[in-house]
């Protein structure tokens, strides 16, 4: 049960429900059909660079955001465990947080 509840914590989701009844336990996940990682690195050119180009702008657009600056940031995890295992795998890559941070 804890696995299915914590879905939303390791997927790009963009509705959940589930229900149960005497002998069936239901869950429904709806995923967006474009890659939100990819609207991210649009989102994060933009910022870097201060411009995209039309094609990146439509890919935003089709996905339902009229700008880059809409798309949602990645959902952090509320599960401790996730959390401390992406900071070590942060640590072993070399990834250094920003000042900002």
């Amino acid at each position: 049960m804890k696995r299915l509840l914590s879905l939303q914590d390791d997927y790009e989701v963009l509705g959940f429900s589930l229900s149960a009844e005497p002998d069936v336990i239901s869950i429904k996940l709806r995923v967006p059909d474009f890659d939100m990682g990819e609207l991210r690195a649009v989102q994060w050119k933009q910022r870097e660079n201060g411009f995209i180009t039309a094609e990146e702008l439509m890919k935003v657009q089709r996905a339902g955001y009229q700008r880059p600056i809409l798309v949602p940031a990645r959902p952090e995890p509320r599960d401790v465990a996730t959390l401390r295992k992406q900071e070590r795998q942060r640590a072993f890559a070399g990834y250094r947080k920003p000042a900002w941070e």
